[in-house]
């Protein structure tokens, strides 16, 4: 009876071009490594913009649940953060003053609202209201 059969060894020269190409593909792959923007760095790196200026935005809860609140950009939805119930966060974020923002609130364990939306400048201030009885009394938002 014939042995299990292995596959014959890589004749010597093959190997020179196996170790080029493998050295082809890494160097290859350093190389482009630094061309692809982080997902880590956010929307706007990711879509290449350099036009996005720092904007603040001053959120009142006068709900009694906690909130988190959404940038809408262009039907993107931009987590800012979560609001603890009955008190004020500040948040800051890049956006772009030729395009208005607006906000969606989401009440945990509740409802949702929308903003209206607002114009922004370079180095704007904007503040959002959530009411005490969302749904009941509309989200408000607007320059300072």
């Amino acid at each position: 009876m014939p042995g299990p059969r292995s596959r014959p060894p890589l004749p010597r020269r093959f190997l020179p071009g196996l170790v080029v190409a493998l050295v082809a593909t890494a160097l290859s792959a350093c190389a482009s490594r630094n061309q692809v923007p982080s997902p880590f760095d956010g929307p706007a790196a990711a879509q290449g913009r350099g036009a996005d200026e720092p904007i603040r935005i001053e959120v009142q809860n006068l709900n009694f649940n906690d909130v988190t609140i959404w940038a809408i950009r262009q039907g993107q939805r931009i987590r800012l953060g979560r609001v603890t119930g009955k008190t004020d966060q500040t948040f800051r974020t890049d956006w772009n003053p030729a395009m208005p923002i607006s906000f969606m609130i989401d009440v945990t364990g509740g409802r949702t609202c929308n903003t209206g939306q607002v114009g922004v400048d370079r180095n704007a201030v904007v503040w959002v209201s959530v009411p005490s009885n969302v749904g009941a009394q509309a989200c408000r938002a607007g320059r300072r």
